[in-house]
C-alpha cells in the first residue's frame, strides 16, 4: 500500500552524538511532507523537547515522546504508561548505587531516565526481579513499565492518523528503536546504529546520522 507516514528518532539519528541537529535532515523531512507524507518524531526525550522540535522543524505528524509513553497530536496528549513502578525502582537503585536522573526528568511523566555515567549491567542486575524494562541508548538508561516502548507509541500514532504499521517507514539508531524498526512496514537504521537496531531494520544505510536518513528516504522514493 506504500509509505503513508514517516517516523524518525532524534538523538543520534537526526543529530550527531553531541546532540547537534543536522539542518540537511530538517530540509529533507520537509520535502517529504510537501509530497503529502506526514512526518513524526519518536524520541526518548520528554514531550516539551520533542514538541518544540516538531513545531520548529515544521512537522505535522503525531509526536511520540518518552519512548512511547506519551503521544501528542494537535495539542491533545495521550499518556500510555504510568511510570509508578519505574519511580520505585529508581528509588531502590539510588539506595544501592550512585545514579543520577537526566535534567529533563523534571518534565518526565511515564519513565525514569538515568545518565549514562551509571553502569548498565549493574543497574540490570540490581533490578532483577522488578517488573520493569531497562533499555539503553547512547544518551540515557531508561527504566520503564513492561510493554512501554516506542512501538506502543507508534501504534498509537498510526491509530490517530488512521493508517497501519505496514504503511509507516521508521528511522532509528538505538536499542530503544528496535521495536518500531522491526514492526513498521519499512525501516532504516543509520550506519552509527547499535547492532540490535541494525538487526531489526529492513535496510541499513552505509551513511551515519542525517546522511543515513536522507539515503533511506531516497531508497524509499520519498525524496
Amino acid at each position: 500500500m506504500g509509505v503513508r507516514a514517516v517516523v524518525v528518532d532524534i538523538d543520534g539519528t537526526l543529530t550527531d552524538m553531541n546532540k547537534v541537529m543536522y539542518t540537511s535532515a530538517i530540509e529533507a523531512l520537509r520535502k517529504v511532507q510537501e509530497r503529502g507524507v506526514p512526518v513524526s518524531l519518536a524520541s526518548g526525550n520528554v514531550l516539551p523537547v520533542a514538541y518544540g522540535l516538531s513545531i520548529y522543524m515544521g512537522l505535522r505528524g503525531p509526536i511520540v515522546a518518552e519512548n512511547g509513553g506519551v503521544v501528542c497530536h494537535q495539542e491533545r496528549i495521550y499518556q500510555l504508561a504510568e511510570g509508578v513502578l519505574p519511580e520505585r525502582a529508581y528509588e531502590h537503585l539510588r539506595s544501592r548505587m550512585p545514579v543520577e536522573r537526566l535534567f529533563t526528568d523534571n518534565w518526565r511523566r511515564t519513565e525514569v531516565a538515568i545518565r549514562r555515567t551509571a553502569d548498565l549491567d549493574s543497574i540490570k542486575k540490581e533490578l532483577e526481579g522488578w517488573n520493569v524494562t531497562v533499555e539503553a541508548t547512547g544518551f540515557a538508561i531508561h527504566i520503564m513499565d513492561p510493554g512501554h516502548g516506542k512501538l506502543a507509541g507508534v501504534r498509537k500514532m498510526a491509530e490517530i492518523i488512521g493508517i497501519d504499521l505496514s504503511q509507516i517507514a521508521a528511522f532509528g539508531d538505538s536499542d530503544n528503536d528496535v521495536g518500531m524498526l522491526r514492526e513498521c512496514g519499512e525501516s532504516v537504521a543509520v550506519a552509527n546504529a547499535s547492532g540490535a537496531a541494525k538487526g531489526a531494520a529492513k535496510y541499513v544505510s552505509p551513511y551515519p546520522h542525517a546522511e543515513g536518513v536522507i539515503d533511506g528516504l531516497k531508497r524509499l522514493a520519498l525524496l
